[in-house]
This record gives structure tokens, sequence and C-alpha cells, in this order.
């Protein structure tokens, strides 16, 4: 009896672990997410080097510039030797082409000194600095990697972002016209990309760190004509050389787009013109799905499963063709924790140095209007603009991701459309 009882806890706890059944009634809406999971499901770190015995370039979608785990696990890829014998470079659309200098300086020293990053860091296009630990992390990783691997062998770590000249910036004007340079950045980066892969005829392999708006592969717009993006170029005009994975996190949805009222400051996003919200895929069937795998990371490609079939959620909804899936956006999707466990990364305050808070100052007085730096400067509770540099360009702790801690309840899909 005491064994035939341990039989059956154990398979209570099981079942209930598995998120199909509560108080004895299953939901079978999810045996499909379940089963997509058990039949194509593998270990995220072989699952793309096994994809990089066939492909030329992984384009990876981190979900959010600052989410700390997609740069966890992209150290832990580096660090994997499969994986060092075969891709030779790493790009980055966070840093700019115009200062490559300064990542093959790092890259190449003996002391592997933060210092020779900073212009890297400080120039972005925001103007503000690009603080993101993660990234000073990763290209940490990469130094060390690379100095036990023979030269030949080594990682190239590659900004493909447009150039980004914030001496020539001294008027609101020349910002605009910046901000109108990038329309062409997405092919900005395709081509500096394809062109240090030689245009694929070199052999060489690499990886494309970015996010969601430069990774789509496919998605159109309701003439039927492809929003083209960086994923796109590659995907139409360089078949079967790339594939373009979605790291699970949380997702954006655009309710409406907006006309931003006059005093709000305008971004190189453009996020102030949309209305949106952050939520959980298919009211949370994914994340039941993961827990139901006892929440261990997977890969698990989107072509041909359910999950690919779900409707695509994403910067292009509003003005998309109808009844697009997310296997039109993505070739495949690694799922890495649950989003309630998903982190915002560290800041660091050390690219803040004395010179670059004095430019910083100059620049904040480009990108905002005098009643923009007055609103800023009383919502911060700051009386100049030095004392606001002080008080909000500091180092701050990684904490868990404002925007996967925004996307609702995990069990909406119990409820939602009348299931």
């Amino acid at each position: 009896m005491p064994g035939m009882i341990k039989w059956i806890g154990c398979i209570l706890i099981l079942t209930l672990g598995s998120g199909l059944a509560v108080g004895g009634e299953t939901a079978p809406i999810l045996q499909p997410y379940v089963d997509a999971l058990a039949e194509h499901g593998r270990r995220p770190l072989d699952f793309v080097n096994h994809l990089l015995e066939t492909r030329d370039l992984v384009i990876f979608d981190d979900g959010l510039h600052t989410a700390l785990e997609p740069f966890e696990f992209y150290q832990r890829l580096i660090r994997d030797p499969r994986f060092q014998s075969k891709v030779r470079y790493i790009f980055l659309e966070a840093i700019s082409m115009s200062h490559q200098a300064c990542l093959d300086d790092f890259l190449a020293s003996e002391d592997g000194d933060f210092t020779r990053l900073y212009p890297a860091f400080q120039d972005d296009f925001s103007g503000q600095g690009w603080p993101l630990s993660s990234y000073f992390d990763l290209l940490r990783t990469v130094w060390e990697v690379n100095r036990s691997l023979p030269t030949e062998r080594r990682f190239r770590v590659i900004g493909v972002s447009n150039p980004v000249y914030w001496c020539g910036i001294t008027s609101a004007g020349d910002m605009e016209l910046f901000r109108r340079s990038l329309a062409s950045f997405d092919y900005s980066m395709y081509r500096q990309i394809i062109h240090h892969l030689a245009n694929f005829g070199n052999g060489e392999k690499g990886i494309f760190l970015t996010n969601t708006r430069h990774a789509y592969t496919g998605i159109r717009q309701r003439d039927g004509s492809f929003f083209w993006n960086c994923g796109t170029f590659f995907r139409q005009w360089n078949p079967g050389r790339t594939w373009s994975v979605r790291i699970h996190n949380a997702q954006l949805y655009i309710e409406q787009s907006r006309e931003p009222e006059s005093a709000t400051p305008r971004t190189t996003a453009g996020m102030e013109r949309m209305v949106y919200r952050w939520v959980r895929m298919e009211d949370g069937r994914w994340d039941a799905a993961f827990r139901a795998n006892g929440n261990r990371p997977v890969a698990v490609p989107l072509t041909g499963t359910v999950f690919g079939r779900a409707p695509y959620v994403g910067n292009h909804m509003l003005t998309a063709a109808p009844g697009q899936t997310m296997a039109d956006a993505f070739d495949a999707l690694i799922f890495l924790a649950p989003l309630e466990e998903l982190h915002q990364t560290a800041v660091v305050d050390f690219i803040y140095t004395p010179d670059f808070r004095k430019e910083l100052k100059r620049r904040l007085q480009i990108l905002y209007t005098p009643q923009q730096l007055k609103e800023l400067l009383e919502t911060n509770t700051a009386e100049s603009l030095e004392q606001y540099i002080a008080k909000f360009f500091q180092a701050r702790p990684a904490v868990l991701s404002p925007q996967s801690q925004a996307v609702g309840p995990a069990d909406a899909w119990r409820t939602a459309k009348g299931e």
C-alpha cells in the first residue's frame, strides 16, 4: 500500500506540474503545444550548433535590447567549442560601424580594458549612451575566449549600425536629418554583414544580435509587399543562408497609432507614436506549454508547429496583411526562462566620464526643447541639467523585467475566446 500511494502521488505531481490538469479537468487545448515541444524541442545550444551546419548566419531577436538572459545565452554559445569551430563573426546592431576601431582595439588588447570601448558606447543613436552591462559582459567573454583560440579562429565583433558623428550634430535640425538618414538603417546593416561574409562566398559563418524590428523574415503589408528589414533582405535575396530565431519574451502588442503631443520628446524608435502594451503569446498558452515541459530551456522550430501557427503579433500588426503568423516572422523560438523570471540587465556608469557628462549636457539641449527640459528636471526633482545627469546616469543592478511583469495573468488562455 505505501508503494501504491507513492506511485499515485508521483502521477498526481507530474499531472499537476504539466499544466494540463487542474482539479481533475484536463486542458486539451494545450496538448498540441506540449506535443510540439516533445517532438521538435531541442536544447538551445544543440539546436543552434546543429543549425550552423546548414546556415551561414543565425539572426537572434533578443525581444528587448535590455533583456539579460539572451546575452547570458550568447556567452554560453561563445564558450562552446562546437560554436567556436564554426563561427567567426559576431555582428552587433547596437554598435556603430564608425567605432569599429574601438572594438578591434579592445579585442586585440592584452589587458581587456573597457576604457577602449567607451567611445563606441557613448555615441549611440539616442545620444545618451548605451550603458547596458550585458554588452560589456558579452565583449569580455569574447575577449577571454579569444585568448584561448588560435589567431585564425578568433571571433571578430563587428558593429553594423549607421555611423554616428555626434560632433557634427549641433542643433535639433541636425538631429532630425540624422533620424531621416536611418530610413536606410536595415539595408545598411544587411550590406555590412554580407560584406564581411563575402556574399557567403568565403565559408565564414556568423551570428547577428539584434532586436525584433530587424529580424523578421517575411511579414507583408496589406498590399502584399514586404516590410523590408535586415532579416527580410537576407531571406529574400539570399534564401537558405540564414535563420531567424526569436528569444521568448514579453510580446509588443500595438493597439493603435497616435499623434504625439508637441511636448512629447521624439525618439529614434518612434514608440511615442504608438499606443501599445506587453502581452503573453496566445494568452499564455506558450507559457503554459513551457511549464508543462518543466520550464527547461528549449528551442523549437516555428515552421510546421503549432507555435508558428499563432497569429502574428508585433511591430507591424496595425498595417500588416491579415492572416499572417509567427512563422512568417521568424523561423524558430528559444525559451530560456519563464517570463516572470526574466531580467532587465544591470546598467553601468563608467562610460559617463567627466568629459562625457559635459557632452551629454550639450546633447540633451539638442534632444529636448526648453519646455521639455524644464519638465524633465521637474519630473526628476533636479535643479539643473548637471544635477539631473548626476542623479539619473548611475549604475543600477539587474532587476526583474518591467515588460515581462506587465503581461497579465498566466492562465488567461483558460477563458480567452470562450475556451
